[in-house]
């Protein structure tokens, strides 16, 4: 191959490579924006209190817009003690609030869960995705991101359409 070739091949390489980053960024962009919108929250199992269904390291999708007033027993809901964010399912609805319980613990949660605790009920899990989520929520995550929002700003620079 001439030294020419070679350059456009590679020029060729680096546009496709622009195209279908760039592409995955908006699109993946859409969709949390949409997620967002919809009162969707992600949230990382840190936990194997609820093993059976999902485990440590995924992502749960929680609706934030699920009423504290329709959640029935065997609903799996999101909620808050002090600073924590956890997911357990619902065992029994009182006057109280809402007893829960992680699946594979032997006791319910000591509290019930009243109506300022509760965050909402969780619509389904991705597995391993929350290792990327928790990846991404650290200094190194932010660090990588920057970068790659860099390196794609500059490859943009550098990007011809033919």
């Amino acid at each position: 191959m001439r030294e020419h070739d070679v350059k456009q091949h590679i020029s060729r390489l680096l546009r496709l490579a622009y195209q279908i980053i760039s592409t995955a960024v908006i699109v993946i962009g859409v969709i949390l924006a949409i997620l967002h919108i919809c009162g969707i929250r992600m949230y990382q199992v840190r936990s194997g209190s609820m093993d059976d269904l999902f485990s440590v390291g995924s992502v749960c999708f929680v609706s934030t817009y699920s009423s504290y007033d329709k959640i029935t027993a065997g609903d799996v809901i999101s909620f808050r003690v002090a600073d924590i964010r956890v997911t357990h399912r619902a065992i029994e609805i009182t006057s109280d609030g809402i007893i829960t319980k992680g699946d594979m613990n032997d006791s319910p949660d000591p509290d019930p869960v009243t109506r300022d605790k509760y965050i909402g009920k969780t619509l389904f899990a991705l597995p391993y995705g929350g290792r990327l989520l928790g990846f991404a929520q650290s200094l190194a995550g932010k660090i990588a991101i920057a970068l790659g929002c860099v390196l794609l700003l500059l490859l943009g620079c550098f990007y011809k359409s033919e």
